[in-house]
């Protein structure tokens, strides 16, 4: 075989190449059945025949102008493939396959004709009614079988089947004789609501059905009748459920519910068209609920066996409360008042006589709580556990009462406070937990500080209820520092002073005073702010700590001299270059700076050595004398400025007149120029000086003058020696400021305002201080070590004055705002409060606390207004009572009242009992009568037990 031949013939997509057979007809060969639906395929080619297009046609007769038939070929549209399957169009019809080759030749397969549809169609089948038998007027019936066949065996599908529909109704009394329905001819019917009205009461529908040309008709279906007679027989049962409005037809409330259960299913079967005829479908409804209503009210008293004491009385109100919105019809279902027995057989009113004795017993003791002394409050217990055991106590006997009575025990606020109190104390011993010894004395004082903040906020009340111990343990907490402080103060002053240091350093000691001048600087900078505060001298040991690392690079530069000046073959320019540099250096220290250069006397008494070369100059001697004046400056402390300034003028003089040979004789001259720059830099000095001097002003001099010391302090020491006699002189001369502040006696005043949580100043003096401390300069306010108690006291001044503003404005209209604001101050605010407030408080909080006899006695009148559930008789009047004597008490006693709501709900009752009466007409016609008994039906049955006691008359 020609493998590639054939790959290459498998790749022409739409043509079939077809091995040439000599005994080949020249025609096309078509297989399949002739039926609609099957497919026709082309089976074989003639020979050498290279196909690439297919027509398949229909085979037509025409009829020509001579009356004879010819035949014609009319291309089916879409069929050019090698097969085809055969449309329902074709039934009937002659129809070949026409085969096109590659060059143009054509052949034509043998004409086929295809069977005729012969059409079948089955009866229809209806649904969409509620029953079997009827259908209701609104429902809508459907079409919903229909099946079409072909007997010549052609397979159908759904989307080739056209389906039309006719309704049509019995006429008449005719046997099997039915009329159009017009405009029924969809696949559904819906019935009219009128439809029985009109005659039409028993229907039919036929369905034809369309497949190509060919039709086919159903037989008619089965009759369907139209009746109302499933919802006309449940609305007469529904109908009958009732009495009247107000009554159920009921004598038994299983039976009743079993029968309203049948009826609903009954209803819910019906399609929604049918229900839409049940017009009283509502009171099935609501009696269904009410059903459930009363049946799950009975299972709530069945489970009162199982409610605990303490949850009792709520669950019986509960359920007094849900048979009390009942009204008339849904009572009807309580057959013989059964649920309504059990109900008040439940109620028990509480013993008046001894809960109100119990009220009276647990007024006196919440009143006994507190103790009054000096126009101030504590607890009778002493600490914090006695009175919460009391507390427990008097809970637990008001949880004893009754419902009714708890609400009249007073003075739950001294109670409520007390257990408040208690929980700020609790919180307050807790706070300790994080106050260890094993802490660093920073992290115990900076926890103190925190405790103490809390404490500063707890009441007097409050503050007697702490233990003494922790006390005790916040003060030793507080001064953890003391030890500490007053250590570092002994080694600041071991190493400071005023002209010089006094740790003589060598080199063997030099890096311990480093070292013990940075743990100071550490251990203060650990101190909380109120203990550094107690520090002195930490600004000059800072100075130090820099003194030191700047003395440490001269003493460096003086032992690289002192090396280099022993190597030998070292130059003499580099050797005195080395020594001037250094000595430059020195000079620039202050005096305290250089008291810190160990190895300074050593480095002045090895001078280098200078040669000078060259011919001796005639004025030589006079150089050289010149230089034994100018050595004379290397110890400057032996001058007074003048006495230098005149020598150094001379020196410079005679330094000019030289001639240049002889001037390289005066080797020392750069103790010359040094002496010149601290006379230039003294004269400057000088001037601040004479500033400070020259001001009249206390204030400002002060000022100036601290310039100026700030400017001595950074004076290199050769001038600080030059200009010390003008600069002690300035401070020994300077103004006095009759008006500038004294520290230390407002330190000392800080100290003593306060005592034991007391202040022992006024609001006034306080103000004072604050003034005093607000005037200070901000350098001066960092030396007021006590100014955290001047804060504590303007913040408790604050809270005071806001009291007493509070007082002013509503001591008369409103005391009880008064005592809660003055029961918010700590201890210390309180102490700011005039005396005669504490006392005028003290007496307004006791005249609060005194027990009420006619508010008890008031609620055990409105307790007994209703017995066992059911109002007294002869209600109208004790309300009236009642009220009279509640509109005389006062508004704070009425507050005592706790179950005066029972009195307005009576007062309500009463009301609406006589507003039902008021539409009781004895002659009334029927629209009066029944807007009576529709008001009557609502009322519970309190009400109506209440109304049948007031107007008894009505109810015959």
């Amino acid at each position: 075989m020609n493998k590639k031949l054939f790959l290459t013939a498998a790749a022409i997509p739409v043509a079939l190449i077809v091995p040439t057979l000599a005994s080949a007809a020249e025609t096309v060969t078509v297989t399949g059945q002739n039926i609609v639906n099957e497919t026709l395929t082309v089976h074989q080619l003639p020979n050498n025949a290279i196909v690439n297009a297919y027509q398949w046609y229909y085979l037509e007769k025409v009829a020509s102008e001579d009356g004879s038939k010819t035949s014609t070929n009319k291309p089916i549209a879409g069929a050019t493939s090698a097969s085809l399957k055969v449309p329902v169009e074709a039934a009937g019809k002659t129809i070949f396959v026409e085969a096109t080759t590659t060059d143009g030749k054509k052949y034509q397969s043998e004409p086929r004709t295809i069977n005729q549809l012969d059409l079948t169609i089955t009866t229809p089948t209806l649904e969409g009614f509620s029953t079997s038998d009827f259908v209701a007027p609104g429902e809508t019936v459907k079409v919903a079988g229909v099946t079409v066949t072909d007997k010549a065996g052609a397979k159908l599908t759904s989307g080739q089947i056209t389906y039309s529909y006719q309704w049509f109704y019995q006429l008449g009394e005719g046997e099997n004789s039915f009329t159009i329905i017009e405009g029924a001819s969809g696949s559904t019917y819906t019935i009219p609501k009128d439809a029985i009205e009109k005659g039409i009461k028993d229907i039919i529908v036929k369905v034809k059905a369309q497949v190509g040309t060919s039709f086919v008709e159903s037989p008619r279906s089965e009759v369907i009748s139209i009746s109302k007679e499933p919802t006309d027989t449940l609305s007469n049962d529904i109908k009958n459920l009732l009495v009247n409005d107000n009554k159920y037809n009921v004598s038994d409330i299983k039976s009743f519910e079993e029968k309203i259960k049948a009826l609903e299913s009954k209803y819910q079967a019906l399609s929604e068209p049918a229900k839409g005829n049940v017009s009283n479908y509502a009171v099935l409804k609501r009696a269904l609920a009410d059903v459930d209503l009363i049946n799950k009210l009975n299972e709530k008293v069945d489970k009162v066996g199982g409610i605990s004491d303490k949850d009792l009385p709520a669950y019986i109100k509960e359920i007094e409360a849900a048979y009390d919105k009942f009204d008339l019809l849904q009572r009807s279902l309580d057959v013989n008042d059964a649920l309504y027995t059990s109900i008040k057989n439940l109620l028990n009113e509480p013993n008046d006589l001894e809960e109100i004795k119990e009220v009276r017993r647990l007024n006196l003791a919440i009143v006994n709580l507190l103790s009054y002394s000096n126009g101030i409050s504590q607890y009778v217990p002493s600490d914090k556990d006695s009175l919460q055991g009391v507390v427990n106590t008097i809970e637990a006997d008001i949880a004893k009462l009754s419902q009714n009575y708890r609400g009249a025990v007073q003075n739950l606020t001294i109670l409520n406070e007390a257990k408040a109190d208690i929980k700020k104390v609790e919180q307050f011993i807790k706070s300790f937990d994080k106050l260890s010894s094993n802490n660093t004395p920073n992290k115990q004082v900076t926890v103190a500080k925190s405790i103490r903040s809390t404490y500063e906020k707890l009441t007097y009340k409050q503050l007697k209820l702490v233990p003494d111990k922790y006390g005790q343990l916040l003060t030793a907490a507080e001064s953890a520092e003391e030890s500490q402080i007053a250590t570092l103060n002994n080694d600041i002053d071991s190493y400071i002073g005023d002209d010089i240091y006094p740790i003589n350093p060598s080199a063997s000691s030099w890096q311990s005073h480093v070292n013990n001048v940075a743990r100071m600087v550490k251990e203060y900078k650990s101190l909380t702010k109120a203990s550094a505060a107690q520090i002195e001298g930490y600004d000059s040991l800072v100075t130090l700590q820099k003194d030191l690392k700047t003395a440490e690079k001269v003493i460096k530069d003086m032992d690289a001299y002192q090396k280099l000046s022993g190597v030998t073959g070292v130059t003499e320019s580099k050797l005195n270059s080395s020594y001037t540099n250094t000595l430059k250096a020195y000079n620039k220290l202050t005096s305290l700076q250089q008291s810190l250069v160990y190895n300074a006397q050593e480095f002045l008494l090895n001078t280098p050595k200078v040669s000078v070369d060259g011919k001796v100059p005639a004025d030589k001697a006079a150089a050289e004398a010149l230089k034994a004046d100018i050595a004379k400056f290397a110890d400057v402390t032996k001058f007074t400025f003048n006495q230098l300034e005149k020598a150094v003028d001379t020196a410079a003089q005679s330094y000019k007149k030289l001639s240049s040979g002889a001037r390289k004789y005066v080797t020392n001259n750069y103790l010359l120029t040094a002496a010149q720059k601290d006379i230039t830099g003294v004269k400057s000095f000088y001037k601040k000086i004479q500033t400070a001097k020259e001001e009249t002003d206390a204030a400002k001099q002060a000022k100036k003058i601290e310039s100026v010391q700030k400017a001595y302090a950074k004076l290199p020491a050769n001038q600080q020696h030059l200009a010390k006699e003008q600069y002690e002189a300035l401070l020994k001369n300077q103004i006095i400021d009759e008006n500038a502040p004294n520290i230390k006696q407002l330190n000392d005043e800080l100290a003593t305002i306060v005592s034991n949580d007391q202040y022992l100043v006024s609001i006034d003096k306080i103000n004072t201080l604050s003034k005093q401390y607000s005037s200070l300069s901000s350098s001066d306010k960092k030396l007021i070590t006590n100014y955290d108690i001047l804060k504590a006291a303007i913040a408790d001044v604050k809270k005071a004055e806001s009291f007493m503003k509070t007082y002013e404005k509503s001591f008369n209209s409103n005391p009880s705002a008064v005592i809660k604001a003055f029961e918010k101050l700590t201890s210390k605010q309180v102490s700011l409060i005039p005396s005669d407030i504490q006392k005028w408080i003290s007496e307004k909080q006791q005249g609060q606390q005194q027990t009420n006899e006619q508010a008890l006695t008031l609620i055990e009148s409105i307790n007994s207004l209703l017995v066992n559930g059911e109002y007294i008789a002869g209600l109208e009047d004790k309300v009236k009572d009642i009220r009279t004597k509640y509109d005389a008490l006062s508004a704070q006693d009425k507050k005592i009242v706790k179950n005066y709501s029972k009195l307005t709900q009576a007062e309500s009752d009463l009301k609406k009992v006589a507003d039902v009466h008021a539409l009781y007409k004895v002659d009334g016609d029927e629209a009066a009568q029944k807007a009576w008994q529709s008001a009557y039906g609502k009322l519970s049955k309190k009400l109506e037990l209440l109304y049948k006691n007031m107007y008894p008359q009505d109810t015959k």
